[in-house]
C-alpha cells in the first residue's frame, strides 16, 4: 500500500466513511470538510503510523492531499 492509499484509508476511517476518495489537489479543510480538531487529530495518527513528528513550523504548509504525501515520502520511514 502506498502512502496516498494509507492517508486515504486513515481518512475513510476518521470520518466514519465520509471521504471514501481523495485526489492530490484535494484540500484537506474545504475539500474534505475536515475542521482544525479534525486536521490535528489526523496529523497525529499519521505521526503515530509513520513514527515520525511533523514540526509545528511545516504544519502550515500541509495543505493538500499532496502536500501530506510529499511530506511523508520525504520523512517517513
Amino acid at each position: 500500500m502506498n502512502i496516498r492509499e494509507d492517508l486515504l484509508k486513515m481518512l475513510n476511517e476518521y470520518t466514519d466513511g465520509r471521504i471514501t476518495q481523495v485526489n492530490p489537489d484535494d484540500v484537506l479543510t474545504s475539500d474534505l470538510g475536515l475542521n482544525s480538531f479534525e486536521l490535528f487529530d489526523l496529523i497525529c495518527m499519521i505521526e503515530e503510523k509513520y513514527g515520525i513528528t511533523i514540526p509545528d513550523r511545516i504544519l502550515p504548509t500541509l495543505v493538500t492531499v499532496k502536500d501530506v504525501v510529499t511530506y511523508l515520502e520525504e520523512n517517513a520511514k
